[in-house]
């Protein structure tokens, strides 16, 4: 039988070697060849290569050698070794190996390696294709946090042949000609920036744990520059806001505000359906405010009081920079155009209005004499993106992410919040809100993880996510009462019911209140906003005592209005399904054509498509935000963070980038806006440049076999074993033991 033919698969240019062999030489030989043949079996096998060919790498990656060391002298019995590991410890079987090398080929570094030697962990089975249909890698590639770049794929060559896996896909299984390529190799989970995929790194673990096993752990994005500069920052914030009335506006929220409310009131007038200004002192009517939407970019440096909702304080009103929020018009998404965004304002509270009463606000006014920002503020109303990602855990091939918050449209809804519900149709009235639900948690769904492609990047198969909001619900329609009609009253205050509840009527369980958790899980769509307290509610939509009866004020010509009754808790719900109808025609970055009503973002800033905030340019305008600027972050984070190779590696990419900064300084026009911010943000950059030297020269961190153990022994203590930069990121870890209940009920 003739030999087989061979094909050579490059190895990718990134690793983690140290170039380091064994301590002692003596009676030991080097011999890469063994693994050069066994790894590139093993690899073709997971991507599916053809049969009737035998394998090889070109080489093995960067600073990795094999050594053997004949037993006793017994030239057919030998102990294989592979050396430079950065742990210092050898690789003592394939099986070790492998998990290793794919994860190298797939990521680009060691971070998040399920191997032995980096988790710690003993290797419980064969590193070898789990045999989904849909999956083209093995349990061993789905962990970590880099991905290869684009040319690690195998490349092809005349002697031996070498072979691009791209073509592959395409062609059936089974004996090829020479030329024919190998099947594709996943490429760089990544993003524009080159940030590692967070939903593919952490599914990749869950699928490296297998079915026999669950992952439990606390999400530490240590190599995103973005959440190491702004995670701590942003769980205070949670804390902070947990702490305010839900009538304060949060920072990202689209809000109206009245451009020409100051020293005035607002008052509701019944007989025109909508908001005037009044003169309180002399209680008299004047005209409709004018109305505005935008952004809420800063909160108040002075504490926001309920007195606040109805008037400006005559100590509030000498500085309203410090006690107002400042507030950016609305630009249109998905243009360049944004000149909106710098008429800001800062505006008292009682000049604000939540976004979801909207018409309550303009009233019958036309709609060519409504705010532009309106439309724009409704374009983005299908529009989500999840904020405060703290934990992930379930046994492939499900599991559940768990964040503190999100941004609903135009609102931030957070973990201890109360939000009022979309009838769900069926079976409530499509009319009228009657439930509401208290947050306790947030989760993102994924499920048949194992019919999916582990490619995000291709167009195979994506896998299924669902976001869902859980918490215990309340109504009061008495046919929704748990247990009959009536049955299960809710008293605010008392049992679990949020005492912000009181006001607004009779409340019911819609579940079984004696049961700790009894709670129910729904999609967000049927979420429509937060729940305002009853003193919010009052002070937006009631009259003062001591005013007169408006006068007449509806305009000619204009369409009449429905009445509006105080404490309704269905206020605003016309506004928001307006809203979210317009959003699904009018926001092209929804995907219609496949299906999809809803457009997901990463970010406020992309889910509002922003270009600039409180003066500076963020996003796709912020000229140092580059794919080569975040690659520098990422390679200084690793030097405090003690990795090896990463002090050499972040010095020449700190002189590139001054290289660079030095060329644009010299082709800026000096004396522009523009020109300056550059300028001085180049010298914060250099500031914390050289601050990072002095960390880098005290040496490496080093993290011993005790760490790895304690590590291990708790999977919700995983932070412990990061380094202490990285760990300072993550304060306010959550305890997940609460969050183990079923949620058997589900509104779907």
């Amino acid at each position: 039988m003739p030999p087989a033919e061979t094909i050579v698969l490059s190895t990718g240019p990134d690793s983690d070697g140290t170039g380091i062999g064994p301590p002692e030489t003596t009676g030991m030989y080097q011999d890469d060849e063994h693994y050069i043949e066994k790894i590139a079996a093993m690899w073709a096998k997971d991507q599916r290569c053809p049969g009737g060919y035998a394998y090889r790498l070109d080489r093995l990656p960067t600073g990795y050698s094999g050594w053997v060391k004949p037993r006793g002298g017994d030239t057919k019995h030998v102990d294989r070794y592979l050396y430079g590991h950065p742990s210092g410890k050898h690789f003592r079987s394939n099986n070790e190996i492998y998990p290793h090398f794919k994860h190298l080929q797939d990521h680009g570094g060691s971070v998040g390696c399920p191997c032995p030697l980096c988790s710690g962990k003993k290797t419980a089975k064969k590193a070898t294709s789990t045999g989904n249909s849909m999956s083209s890698g093995s349990p061993a590639e789905r962990s970590g946090f880099f991905a290869a770049s684009s040319s690690s794929r195998p490349t092809k060559s005349a002697e031996p042949p070498r072979t691009d896996p791209k073509f592959l896909q395409h062609l059936p299984q089974g004996r090829l000609t020479s030329d024919s390529p190998a099947p594709a190799q996943r490429r760089k989970q990544v993003d524009a920036e080159g940030t590692t995929d967070l939903y593919r790194l952490l599914i990749d673990k869950l699928q490296a744990a297998g079915p026999e096993s669950s992952v439990s752990e606390n999400i530490i994005d240590s190599m995103s520059p973005d959440w190491r500069a702004g995670n701590e920052m942003l769980h205070e914030l949670f804390a902070s806001w947990s702490n305010l009335p839900s009538y304060v506006p949060r920072p990202g929220e689209v809000v109206l505000f009245a451009r020409n409310v100051l020293d005035d009131g607002l008052a509701w007038d019944k007989s025109a359906q909508t908001l005037r200004r009044i003169d309180a002192q002399d209680s008299t009517w004047l005209d409709k405010p004018r109305w505005d939407v935008g952004v809420v970019t800063q909160t108040p440096e002075e504490p926001v009081s309920p007195e606040d909702l109805t008037t400006l304080s005559q100590q509030k009103r000498q500085n309203v920079t410090y006690s107002g929020f400042r507030i950016e018009p609305m630009s249109e998404p998905s243009s360049n155009d944004k000149h909106h965004a710098r008429q800001h304002k800062y505006v008292p509270l009682h000049a604000i209005r939540p976004f979801a009463f909207w018409r309550e606000c303009l009233g019958s006014t036309e709609e060519t004499e409504r705010p532009v920002t309106l439309k724009h503020a409704m374009t983005v109303a299908n529009s989500l993106c999840i904020l405060g990602k703290y934990s992930f855990k379930g046994t492939w091939p499900s599991a559940t992410l768990f964040a503190r918050g999100l941004y609903l449209g135009p609102e931030m809804i957070m973990v201890g919040d109360i939000v009022r519900l979309f009838p769900k149709p069926g079976e409530q009235r499509g009319d009228s809100i009657t439930d509401v639900l208290a947050v306790t948690s947030i989760r993102l769904r994924f499920v048949n993880l194992d019919e999916a492609s582990d490619d995000d990047y291709d167009n195979r198969e994506a896998y299924v996510n669902c976001l869902h909001i859980c918490g215990r619900a309340f109504t009061l329609d008495p046919k929704r009462s748990f247990g009959g009609i009536g049955k299960s009253p809710a008293t605010p205050g008392q049992r679990g019911a949020p005492p912000a509840l009181s006001g607004f009527g009779t409340w019911f369980y819609v579940g079984d209140p004696n049961d700790g958790k009894g709670k129910l899980e729904l999609p967000f769509q049927r979420v429509a906003g937060r729940f305002y307290e009853e003193s919010a509610v009052r002070a937006w939509f009631a009259t003062p005592i001591d005013m007169p009866p408006p006068a007449s004020f509806q305009a000619v010509n204009t369409k009449p209005v429905e009445k509006t009754k105080i404490l309704d808790l269905s206020q605003g719900f016309a506004a928001i399904r307006q809203a979210r109808e317009y959003s699904l025609q009018h926001d092209s970055r929804i995907d219609r054509a496949a299906g999809k009503s809803w457009f997901w973002a990463d970010t406020r800033i992309e889910q509002l498509d922003l270009h600039e905030i409180n003066g500076r340019f963020v996003g796709v305008k912020d000229e140092n935000r580059t794919r080569k600027t975040m690659n520098s972050w990422r390679q200084a984070l690793e030097v405090m963070d003690g990795k090896r190779g990463g002090v050499e590696a972040y010095h020449a990419a700190r002189k590139q980038r001054q290289e660079d900064e030095k060329r644009r300084e010299s082709a800026a026009v000096p004396g522009t806006s523009w020109g300056l911010m550059a300028a001085a943000t180049q010298v914060d950059s250099t500031d914390q440049d050289e601050i990072a030297d002095d960390d880098a020269e005290d040496g490496e961190v080093e993290e011993t076999a005790e760490d790895v153990d304690n590590e291990n022994e708790n999977a919700m203590d995983v932070d412990e074993g990061q380094p202490p930069s990285a760990r300072a990121g993550a304060a306010n870890v959550i305890d997940l033991s609460a969050e183990d209940d079923e949620d058997e009920l589900m509104i779907e």
